[in-house]
Parts: structure tokens; sequence; C-alpha cells
């Protein structure tokens, strides 16, 4: 049976469960989505009768968004600011993320560096891939944190990290940033609109430049780890 979906994943079925996934879940949240605008006191009274169903609906969300792709990040950890507040927003959301994360890296090491070359593209994988197959937990931290996307979760398949560290690697080095984006979301209707827009056009304009020089920003990381890698003797060869 395992060998199955495997071959069904690797054979382009991937799409195809992230596309229902991602319809199930916007069922099941298409009120609180069309009401975004409205008061966010309004919004997540709405949500309490679902019960535990909206909170698994949101992380599922954030799993699908990180294994698919077929919806930008930055918004969905905004949303989950404005529907369930900062802290149970960034749990949901940190929680998805992180789970997508490990759940990407499981596949790419199950389903091989064929998938991945599909998944990524042969020049992304080429360029990164002897820095991909370090295990070091600082390696990983590090380049989580360049403005690459979601790339990086998939390249951990061709290391040998173990999925327990990578996942806190994800969380130390990306969580702060998306608790931020989630601050956001759940004060987006409070704030004043000039703060609202500082905010926004801050947050924005980080963005901006870094993926503006994401490329050379990923040469650069690229440099430093081949170089940190060549000053430590137990990393692979």
């Amino acid at each position: 049976m395992g060998n199955k979906v495997a071959n069904w994943l690797k054979n382009g079925g991937l799409p195809w469960l992230g596309g229902a996934l991602v319809v199930i879940v916007l069922a099941v949240l298409w009120f609180p989505l069309s009401r975004v605008g409205a008061s966010p006191a309004v919004v997540r009274q709405w949500l309490e009768p679902l019960g535990a169903l909206a909170p698994i609906a949101f992380i599922l969300l954030n799993i699908a968004q990180i294994v698919v792709a077929p919806i930008p990040g930055y918004p969905v950890q905004a949303l989950g600011g404005a529907l369930f507040g900062l802290a149970f927003g960034s749990l949901y959301t940190l929680t998805g993320m992180t789970i997508g994360g490990v759940m990407a890296a499981w596949l790419g090491r199950r389903l091989g560096r064929p998938w991945l070359v599909r998944r990524l593209g042969r020049e992304t994988l080429d360029s990164w891939e002897r820095v991909a197959r370090m295990n070091d937990f600082w390696t990983w931290w590090l380049i989580l944190l360049l403005p690459v996307g979601d790339f990086p979760y998939f390249l951990a398949g061709l290391s040998r990290i173990r999925l327990t560290r990578f996942a806190l690697a994800i969380l130390t080095s990306r969580g702060p940033f998306t608790v931020l984006i989630v601050w956001l979301g759940d004060r987006a209707v409070d704030l004043p609109l000039t703060w609202l827009a500082l905010l926004t056009g801050g947050i924005v304009l980080l963005v901006i430049i870094g993926f503006s020089q994401a490329h050379r920003i990923e040469a650069w990381g690229r440099r430093m780890l081949r170089r940190s890698s060549l000053q430590d003797p137990e990393s692979p060869n």
C-alpha cells in the first residue's frame, strides 16, 4: 500500500492531493474568509461553534501552501492573525509551517532525487546539492533564513539531518518573522490607518529587498556554507 501511494505521488499525484485538500479547507473556512474585512470579533465568534475543525483546517491550509504551493505564504500567515488572533494564530501557523516543512523533507527522501529535480528544477538542485547534503543543525538554520521561498524544505530531503532537528531549525529561524506577520494580520483592523500603512510598508519593503536580491543572497549563502563545510572535517564530501 505504501509503495502504491509513493508511486502515485511520484507520478504527479501530489498536485491532485493538494488541490483536493485546499478545496476542503476553503469549504470549511469559506464564511470567515468571506468576512475577513468585517470585525475580527464577529469572525472569531462565528468560528467558535466549529471547535477544533477550524484550527485543523487552517493548519492543513498552511501545510498545503508549502507542500503543494498553490498560494503565497504571507497572506495565509496574516489570515491566521485575522481569524484566530496573535496567540492562537501564531500557534496554528507555526504548527502548519513546521509540519509542512518536515513533510516536504520527508517526501524528498521518500521519492528521491528524480522527483526533487521535477519539483525544484535541475539547475537549483545542482547548485545546492553539495550544501544540501550537510547534516549540521546550524547549516540548515542559516539556509532557512535566506529569502528563497519554500524550496529549502524539499532540499532537506537530500540531507540526513534528523527531522526533529530540522523541525527545530524551522521554528527558530523562520518562526519570529512568521509571528510578526500573524501579529500584523491580528492588528490590521484595529490599528490606525497611518500605523498600519507604515508597518505594512516596512514589511513589504523588507520582502521586496530580500526577493530582489535573492539571487545574490542565495549565491552568497552557498559560498559561505561551502566554506563552512570545507572547514568541518566531519561534513560529507
